[in-house]
C-alpha cells in the first residue's frame, strides 16, 4: 500500500496557523492502512525526516513535481478516500477547497469546481463542466459515483483542463490514479464494522508472475450499510450494498516496452430516498409511499501499450466500458403532500440507461530528463447510450405511467492537442496549449405505442478550440509564480427527458463555454518541511445549461444562463517534527448569475447553485514508534475537520442549504514484524446530516442528505 508522506494534501497558512494557535476547530481522521503505515514507520525509525517528500502528478500528461506545475492542484490520499468508503465524490470534495460534490439521487449526483457546474440538475450524462477520469480514462456522470477501488491518488486540477483533458472540463478534471501491477508484492486483507451496521472487506493481492516479464495485481471489495434514514411506510433508506473488483496484468517482456491490461466491474445497490421533506420532525425521515430501488453495473477494460524512444515516449491508452443504471422511484411523499394539502397517491417511475462508451488516445511526450516538456496527440470518444423510462416526467397525458418512453443517445468526440513549455530567459517558462475539438450527436426519441406524433430524431456538429497559456517566473528552487488564461468548452446538450412533439425533436441547447483567469504562487520554504499554494482566478461563463422551476406553470424548464464566479485557494502541508505532519486548505468563491436564455430573466445577481463562499479543510496526522515503552511496533492518530459553508438550493435563492462540518478520527497500532494494524474510527463525530442537494417542490423545502455519525473498528493483515 501507500506511503504515508506520499500524497500532497492540500493545505493553507491560514488553517495551518489556526491549528497551531488552538483555533479550536476539530479536526479528522486520515485512514491508514498497515503495509502503508509500516513504511511510514519504518523511515521514522531509521532515518529522522528533514523534509515534505515531493509528489509527482501527471496533470500535464507526464510525470512531473506538483510544485512545478502552473495551476492550482490538490492532490487527495487513499486515506481520505477511506473515511467515505461508500461515497468517494464526497471525500474528493471535502478534502479539495473551492469543489462540490452535489449528490440528489442515484443517477444525479456530480463535481463542482469554482462553482462551475451544472444549474441544477444535470440533463443528460454528458452535462458535466468537471472531466472525471480513472487512469486517463474518460467517464461519464453515470460512472463519477461509483466505488473508488485500489486507489493511489486523485488529482483535482482546477481551471479549464480541456487541452489534455477533453471535452466537458470548463471548470477543471479529476483524475483518479489507481495502483498499477508494478511488481512490488503486496498481499493483505482488510476488514471494517461500524455502529451504522457497516460490514467491510478488500483484498489486495500484488506482485511479480514472471520474472522480468509478466506482474499483476487484483483487488476485490464487498460492503455493506444499512440504511439511516427513517421511512414511515418502508424499510430504512440508504441502504448499501457494493461488490467491486480491479485487476490488472503488466507485460514488461520487450525492451523500452510496457503492455498493462486492466479490468474493472462493479455492482452498486441501493434505496436512497428521491427527496427529503426538510425540517419534519425526526428529520431525516421520508414519507415516501414506496420503497425505492437502485441497481448500478459498471464493467470495462483498458490497455496502454508504452513505448520510449531515444528522445520522445508514445504512449497508446484503448478503453472499453459498460454503464447501466437501473432505478424505480416514487416522487410522491406523503410528507410532502400533507404540507401543500394534496391526497397521497404513488407517482412510481422506472428508469433503465444504459451507455456504452469507446475510448482512443494516441499521444506523444517528452522525456522527463528533456529541458522543454511537450506533448502531442489525437483522442476519440464513442458513446452509444440509452434511456428507457415510465414515468409523468417522460409522457405526455394521457400516456404518463402507462407507455414506455424510449431515447438513444449517441456521440462521438474528435481531437487534436497539443502542449508545450518552454524555458527561456534563466528563470521563465512559457506554457500554452491548445485542442480542436469536433463533436457529432444524435437524439433519437421513440415510444413502446409507436405513436408517430411522440416519435422523431435530430442531430447536431460543431468544431471548437479550447487553450491556456501560462507565465511563470521561479524565484528559486523552491519558489514560483505564475498567471495563465485558459478556454473552456462543453458540448452541446439534449435533454434525456422528453418527448418529440409533433414528431419533432426540439434542438440541443447551446454549448456553454468560459474564459477564465488565474494568477498563483508555490513556494517550499523551511527548507522543504512547508509548502504553500496559493492562487486566484475569475471564471467568466457563457450558456450554462440551466435546471429551473417555471412558477407560473409549476414545472420545471430547462434553459441557458451566464454566471462569474471569483475567488481564491490557499493551501499546504507543515512537517511540524518528525512523524507529524499539518495539512489545510482554505477556499472562498464569490458567485453571481447574469443574463438567462429564457424570455423573462428574474434570476441575473442570484449566486449560483451549490456553491459556498468558504470551504475549509484542516488535518493532523502522528505516528510514532511505542520502543520507548517497551512496546513493538508504532501507534499513529490522525484527525480531519471539513466546513462547508451555506449555499443557494436553486437560481431563484429559494433557500440556502446549511452549512456543515465533518469531523473524523482515527487511531491505530501496528507491527511491521508480523504485518498487523488494529485500529478504531469515528466517522462525521458531530453528527451533522450534510445536506448535498436542495430543491422546492409546490414551496416546500426538500433536501438530500450524506450519512450521520459511525464508530468502528478495523484489522489489516499483510502478508
Amino acid at each position: 500500500m501507500t506511503k504515508l508522506n506520499s500524497y500532497r494534501v492540500s493545505a493553507s497558512p491560514f488553517s495551518l496557523l489556526a491549528m497551531l494557535l488552538a483555533s479550536g476547530w476539530g479536526c479528522a481522521a486520515q485512514a491508514q492502512t498497515a503495509s502503508g503505515q509500516a513504511d511510514a514507520f519504518q523511515s521514522h525509525e531509521e532515518a529522522d525526516v528533514s523534509a515534505l517528500r515531493p509528489i509527482v502528478v501527471t496533470a500535464r500528461k507526464t510525470n512531473e513535481d506538483l510544485g512545478d506545475v502552473p495551476a492550482s492542484i490538490t492532490i487527495v490520499s487513499p486515506e481520505n478516500l477511506q473515511a467515505a468508503p461508500f461515497d468517494p465524490g464526497a471525500a474528493i470534495a471535502r478534502n479539495s477547497p473551492n469543489v462540490q460534490w452535489v449528490n440528489r439521487a442515484t443517477g444525479s449526483q456530480f463535481f463542482s469546481i469554482r462553482g462551475v457546474s451544472s444549474l441544477g440538475t444535470p440533463v443528460n450524462f454528458a452535462d458535466g463542466t468537471v472531466a472525471f477520469s480513472i487512469d486517463g480514462v474518460p467517464n461519464s456522470l453515470m460512472s463519477a459515483s461509483n466505488i473508488l477501488l485500489d486507489v493511489d491518488r486523485v488529482e483535482v486540477m482546477r481551471g479549464p483542463q480541456g487541452t489534455l483533458w477533453g471535452s466537458n472540463a470548463l471548470g477543471g478534471a479529476i483524475n483518479v490514479v489507481t495502483h498499477q501491477p508494478d511488481g512490488v508484492r503486496d498481499i493483505h486483507v482488510t476488514g471494517e464494522i461500524d455502529t451504522d451496521g457497516t460490514l467491510l472487506g478488500e483484498m489486495v493481492l500484488g506482485g511479480n508472475i514472471v520474472p522480468g516479464t509478466l506482474d499483476g495485481r487484483v483487488a476485490v471489495r464487498f460492503g455493506h450499510r444499512d440504511g439511516d434514514v427513517r421511512s414511515l411506510f418502508t424499510d430504512d433508506l440508504g441502504k448499501r450494498d457494493i461488490a467491486a473488483f480491479r485487476g490488472g496484468l503488466r507485460f514488461t517482456g520487450a525492451d523500452d516496452t510496457t503492455v498493462t491490461l486492466t479490468g474493472s466491474y462493479l455492482r452498486d445497490e441501493g434505496n436512497a430516498p428521491f427527496y427529503l421533506v426538510r425540517d419534519t420532525a425526526d428529520f431525516p425521515i421520508s414519507g415516501t409511499l414506496t420503497e425505492p430501488e437502485s441497481v448500478a453495473t459498471q464493467g470495462g477494460a483498458t490497455l496502454t501499450v508504452a513505448h520510449e524512444f531515444a528522445v520522445f515516449r508514445f504512449t497508446s491508452v484503448s478503453a472499453f466500458q459498460h454503464n447501466e443504471m437501473e432505478s424505480e422511484t416514487d416522487n410522491a411523499d406523503k410528507l410532502l403532500y400533507d404540507r401543500i394539502g394534496f391526497p397521497a397517491f404513488s407517482a412510481r417511475g422506472q428508469l433503465d440507461d444504459k451507455e456504452d462508451i469507446f475510448s482512443q488516445e494516441l499521444r506523444l511526450n517528452s522525456l522527463e530528463s528533456a529541458p522543454t516538456r511537450w506533448v502531442f496527440g489525437a483522442s476519440v470518444v464513442h458513446t452509444d447510450g440509452s434511456r428507457t423510462c415510465i414515468s409523468a416526467q417522460c409522457a405526455p397525458a394521457p400516456y404518463f405511467d402507462t407507455m414506455a418512453m424510449e431515447t438513444e443517445l449517441n456521440s462521438t468526440n474528435l481531437g487534436l492537442f497539443a502542449d508545450v513549455s518552454i524555458p527561456f530567459a534563466k528563470r521563465w517558462e512559457l506554457s500554452i496549449g491548445g485542442r480542436l475539438n469536433y463533436d457529432e450527436i444524435e437524439l433519437k426519441r421513440s415510444n413502446s405505442e409507436d405513436i408517430a406524433d411522440l416519435t422523431g430524431a435530430n442531430a447536431t456538429s460543431q468544431t471548437y478550440p479550447t487553450g491556456r497559456v501560462a507565465l511563470s517566473y521561479k524565484w528559486s528552487d523552491a519558489a514560483q509564480t505564475y498567471a495563465s488564461v485558459a478556454r473552456g468548452h462543453a458540448t452541446r446538450v439534449y435533454p434525456l427527458f422528453g418527448y418529440a412533439v409533433n414528431g419533432v425533436v426540439a434542438d440541443p441547447y447551446p454549448a456553454a463555454m468560459g474564459w477564465t483567469y488565474e494568477a498563483g504562487i508555490k513556494a517550499s520554504p523551511l527548507d522543504g518541511r512547508l509548502e504553500l499554494d496559493a492562487s486566484v482566478y475569475h471564471n467568466d461563463i457563457g450558456n450554462g445549461v440551466m435546471t429551473y422551476l417555471d412558477p407560473a406553470l409549476g414545472a420545471f424548464r430547462t434553459t441557458y444562463q451566464d454566471y462569474e464566479t471569483t475567488g481564491f485557494e490557499l493551501q499546504g502541508r507543515m512537517l511540524v517534527m518528525d512523524g507529524l505532519t499539518l495539512t489545510g486548505g482554505v477556499g472562498y468563491t464569490h458567485s453571481e448569475l447574469g443574463a438567462n436564455g429564457a424570455s423573462a430573466n428574474t434570476v441575473a445577481g442570484n449566486r449560483v447553485p451549490n456553491t459556498p463562499e468558504w470551504t475549509v479543510t484542516t488535518g493532523l496526522q502522528y505516528a510514532t514508534s511505542v520502543s520507548a515503552l517497551n512496546l513493538p511496533g508504532s501507534v499513529s492518530f490522525g484527525a480531519q475537520y471539513q466546513f462547508t459553508g451555506s449555499r443557494s438550493a436553486d437560481i431563484d435563492d429559494s433557500f440556502d442549504l446549511k452549512p456543515y462540518h465533518i469531523v473524523d478520527a482515527r487511531i491505530g497500532w501496528s507491527d511491521d514484524a508480523i504485518g498487523l494494524e488494529v485500529y478504531a474510527f469515528g466517522r462525521n463525530l458531530l453528527d451533522e446530516r450534510a445536506e448535498t442537494f436542495g430543491s422546492l417542490y409546490f414551496g416546500v423545502e426538500t433536501v438530500a442528505v450524506g450519512p450521520g455519525r459511525s464508530i468502528g473498528l478495523g484489522i489489516t493483515k499483510s502478508f
